[in-house]
């Protein structure tokens, strides 16, 4: 499970992209984020080290590679089932 700073900075990562089909310099990121270099180089190496992103060249942060761009769930969706009777449109 991911903590505030990365969620946001996932988010902003994946959004970014979207829009505009590159990832962001370090110049936008820090004025987007409100981080500096080395707050976002620490929340970065963590989003690496869960998998959401690749980032091979460390160099800037336009070489990052977007694996995931959204949190995993962790916990599986509660299963819903179906009535096996008909009280459930007989009965209101």
């Amino acid at each position: 499970m991911l903590d505030d700073t990365e969620r946001k900075l996932l988010r902003v990562l994946f959004n970014f992209f979207a829009s505009r089909r590159r990832m962001p310099v370090w110049k936008e990121l820090t004025a987007i984020t409100y981080k500096t270099r080395a707050q976002l180089t620490q929340t970065l190496l963590s989003l690496e080290s869960h998998q959401y992103i690749h980032w091979q060249d460390q160099s800037g942060s336009h070489t990052i590679v977007m694996i995931e761009g959204w949190e995993r769930k962790d916990q599986p969706l509660p299963r819903r089932f179906a009535p096996t009777d008909t009280s459930y449109w007989t009965q209101y």
